[in-house]
């Protein structure tokens, strides 16, 4: 982790699931990362396919600025006053109506295997994700007949590390970010491409390793790596929350030789 030059850097972009967590779980050094990073000065943002009900637990509990959910769907960040509010990428109801369309489609599938959706597909304000290696177990094979099919059908599918998410728009986490980092940070695209750091493990988080050229990809994205047109400009040794906190000491040390 000596290749990237976090001198400039004020705002951190995270993934979340298989980033932050370590086989489902959040450890205690890497949330101690986080906070060590914000209590810094560094603003911290979430970007995550999560769903809204894990988005609002992260907003009112964790030490972040704002959070991007549900793939870049919309994104939630605290008031002066403490409040809670969203921005949606398009309206809630045009993004409810998608969703129910979504979800009929997959009733129309004709598919060899059981497909189930995710556990907290209910806490789901717009897209819809379906169980790839959380609970369930998809080959690789068949989460691609399932991207394929819906693609084919006119939605955007995308796989992460354990969920294959299904959305109709032109929206992506990238996207959104970008959105999130103008409206509530006033970063032009420029100066967030100096100013902001991106790390994530997966294909979903691609458009984000695109955008942001000071990005990190944990160790297990490695696999996925040949696959992907935009790779992340730095790789950490150690896989999820491990490799998050080794990101984490490198700038945390940065920021303290720079204040002597």
């Amino acid at each position: 982790m000596t290749n990237l030059d976090y001198s400039p850097l004020t705002l951190l972009l995270t993934d979340v699931d298989d980033t932050l967590t370590t086989q489902g779980r959040l450890s205690p050094e890497t949330y101690t990362a986080l906070c060590q990073l914000a209590d810094a000065g560094v603003s911290v943002v979430p970007i995550t396919g999560g769903c809204a009900g894990w988005c609002d637990m992260i907003l009112r509990t964790w030490p972040v600025a704002a959070v991007v959910g549900e793939g870049g769907a919309f994104y939630g960040l605290r008031t002066a006053n403490g409040s809670v509010e969203w921005h949606f990428w398009d309206s809630a109801e045009q993004h409810r109506a998608d969703q129910s369309a979504i979800l009929e489609t997959l009733k129309t599938l004709s598919l060899s295997f059981d497909v189930a959706l995710a556990k907290d597909q209910p806490l789901r304000w717009v897209d819809v994700a379906i169980d790839y290696r959380q609970d369930a177990h998809l080959t690789k094979a068949q989460a691609d007949q399932l991207c394929t099919a819906f693609t084919a059908a006119g939605y955007q599918a995308k796989c992460s590390s354990i969920h294959i998410n299904v959305w109709r728009g032109d929206f992506n986490k990238a996207a959104m970010a970008k959105r999130l980092l103008r409206e509530v940070f006033s970063l032009d695209e420029a100066t967030a491409q100096e100013q902001v750091l991106f790390i994530g493990d997966a294909p979903n988080d691609e458009p984000m390793f695109e955008a942001f050229p000071n990005s990190v990809g944990v160790a297990n994205i490695v696999p996925h790596l040949d696959g992907m047109a935009h790779q992340p400009k730095q790789l950490t040794q150690g896989k999820a929350g491990v490799g998050f906190v080794e990101m984490a000491n490198a700038w945390l040390s940065n920021l303290r030789d720079r204040q002597g």
